[in-house]
């Protein structure tokens, strides 16, 4: 998945999308790329950056054929981390208001913007899913990382530990252990088959591998 990267790269699927709501007005919708981007971009960010929603984006058009409305996974990429604190608990309450608002000046219809903002809701938790196939796409692909190849895992990795430094090693270990085991302890990992397919295995080995590191104080 390669195909898009750079802010041009966001800028032409940003434009393409924002024409699917019959939405020309230029200045407003360059307005708004600008304002994500700076959001994307703020300093305390290292995985939730520019770089992952060019991912998400490659991610979900390599299963385009799974997918039923893509407009509401496109507007969901684009909102899910666009508030985004690592020592905050509301960010996707946030981030789904962002939505709404943005969507409403854009012209989205109302059962879009509610649609967006349901599923943004839902990154709250990844494993209870969504409203219907196309969200638990989006949800699985969000977490896709997880079953990257290895280098690509642990660069993931190093990059969240990062947007949580203001955790000592002590209760980072705790409040990942946790997580990753959580996630482990699910008999599938992803919802749909398709990605349970394709990544649940190296998923599990990847975590293994982080919680040994964790366990070992790596």
């Amino acid at each position: 998945m390669t195909t898009g990267h750079g802010t041009e790269g966001l800028k032409a699927r940003w434009r393409t999308h924002v024409q699917t709501l019959g939405n020309f007005s230029a200045p407003l919708v360059g307005t708004l790329f600008d304002s994500l981007c700076r959001s994307y971009s703020e300093p305390h960010r290292h995985y939730h950056t520019l770089a992952h929603l060019t991912w998400l984006f490659d991610c979900l058009e390599k299963h385009a054929d799974e997918i039923g409305d893509p407009t509401r996974l496109a507007f969901a990429v684009w909102y899910h981390d666009s508030i985004y604190d690592p020592r905050r608990r509301d960010n996707e309450a946030r981030s789904a208001e962002r939505a709404m608002k943005e969507l409403d000046s854009l012209g989205a219809s109302p059962a879009l913007r509610s649609h967006v903002v349901q599923l943004i809701l839902a990154t709250r938790n990844h494993a209870d899913g969504g409203r219907d196939y196309d969200d638990d796409i989006f949800l699985d692909a969000d977490i896709a990382i997880l079953g990257t190849p290895a280098a690509e895992y642990d660069s993931y990795a190093r990059q969240v530990r990062a947007e949580y430094a203001h955790l000592d090693d002590a209760a980072w270990v705790t409040g990942r252990t946790a997580f990753l085991k959580a996630t482990t302890a699910r008999e599938r990992i992803f919802r749909s088959g398709i990605f349970e397919g394709e990544y649940a295995g190296a998923a599990r080995q990847n975590i293994a591998r982080e919680l040994a590191g964790l366990a070992g104080g790596a």
